[in-house]
């Protein structure tokens, strides 16, 4: 067995007749090794969760050494090479790896069928390469972007609150989100076969119109600065719906990759969060909330629009206390964006698997605890907070 065993054993070594008496038990070669990688394993897995533990207690150093020094340059370099694939290039590394461990393990039975080899031996190389695989992959994942989980929180970055605010000025937000939507939305955008709007701006207007904005935005300081490769759609975008997948980050090619499935009206926003996971703001509330700004803030109605859309969620956080507001307000909104809202509500229910979605949350939930987010998938919502004390701050908006 090598240092990263390829294949099983097919005559595993026993030591000459002399050497042990009768009625000892024989251990291999290649078992004793089999332990000992197993333990190298284990061992690079503990320092990897110790380099986590320690960025997680040092957020200043994470920050000024890492998400506004070593990441800034890296994830740009990144981007200068993937901008001349045209399909998401970390998708098809991981497709990649995929069919790799497929054909190993068919290899792998048809050795066991042919008695080549046992069945055990075949698990232990197997579990191996997982193993290995899942300390490698954890270790470029920390160093490639991972560590902006453990930099200091965006309130503190950007003297922003988290604090829940009363009642009315709950509503006072969510009066002028309303009125964002209105004011953005117009009749040219519905479309007369769904009732739905559709976007008013081709791709690369949009992308321009949210990377321009974000430029632009002097609160993100740095990370505002631009050199990034457009969004691309992902080739499984199908199967990304299924699973309820809307866009996502990879780090290991530095790429923003969208579901084209989205409707019209959510995807801007998408694809400014991805943007915003592309810049270092790994957190999902974090990611929401510069997306929201960057949104609003744009030269394009229909990118404001979508944003606007999104801050309807404080909505959610009032209706807790007082569906009277609530109602009164949605009541507000005209018809033809209240379609979209409504089309919104119910396009995870029309299009993802129950089954394979609810795979896919509890992998998200699992991957962000493991990140140090303590309340999970709850993270995606809370940005509310962020949202309603900025509006507050920012009444010119």
């Amino acid at each position: 067995m090598r240092l990263f065993p390829l294949r099983p054993a097919v005559n595993p070594r026993t030591p000459p007749e002399e050497e042990y008496d009768e009625g000892d038990a024989v251990e291999s070669a290649d078992d004793v090794t089999a332990r000992i990688l197993f333990w190298r394993a284990f061992v690079w897995l503990m320092i990897v969760f110790g380099l986590q533990t320690f960025a997680s207690l040092s957020p200043e150093l994470v920050e000024t050494y890492y998400s506004q020094l070593a990441y800034y340059y890296l994830t740009r370099f990144l981007s200068g090479f993937n901008k001349f694939i045209p399909v998401v290039a970390g998708e098809l590394l991981v497709v990649g790896i995929v069919l790799i461990y497929v054909v190993w393990t068919v290899w792998y039975l048809r050795r066991v069928f042919r008695r080549e080899s046992n069945f055990l031996d075949m698990l232990k190389v197997l579990f191996l390469q997982w193993a290995w695989l899942l300390v490698g992959g954890f270790a470029l994942f920390l160093f490639m972007w991972g560590l902006n989980y453990q930099r200091l929180p965006i309130e503190e970055r950007m003297d922003l609150e988290r604090r829940a605010e009363g009642r009315e000025e709950t509503v006072s937000v969510g009066r002028r989100i309303v009125e964002g939507i209105n004011r953005n939305f117009t009749t040219r955008d519905a479309a007369t076969a769904t009732g739905v709007s559709q976007m008013t701006v081709s791709q690369p207007v949009m992308f321009k119109s949210i990377e321009n904005a974000f430029q632009l935005e002097t609160m993100l300081g740095r990370a505002s600065q631009g050199g990034f490769s457009d969004p691309k759609p992902l080739l499984f975008s199908g199967a990304a719906t299924w699973l309820d997948i809307r866009g996502v980050y990879i780090p290991f090619t530095g790429e923003a990759a969208y579901n084209e499935k989205l409707m019209d009206c959510d995807l801007p926003f998408q694809i400014a969060h991805i943007k915003a996971h592309q810049r270092g703001f790994a957190r999902e509330d974090e990611a929401n909330f510069i997306a929201f700004v960057v949104c609003i803030k744009s030269n394009e109605q229909y990118v404001r629009y979508s944003g606007y859309l999104h801050g309807l969620k404080v909505l959610d956080f009032l209706a807790k206390s007082d569906m009277q507001d609530v109602q009164m307000l949605r009541s507000m909104i005209v018809p033809g964006a209240m379609a979209d809202i409504t089309a919104r509500e119910t396009f995870g229910a029309r299009s993802k698997s129950p089954v394979l979605s609810g795979i896919s949350d509890s992998a998200i939930n699992i991957y962000l605890r493991a990140n140090r987010i303590r309340g999970g998938l709850k993270n995606f919502v809370e940005d509310t907070p962020l949202i309603v004390n900025y509006m507050l701050k920012n009444p010119e908006r």
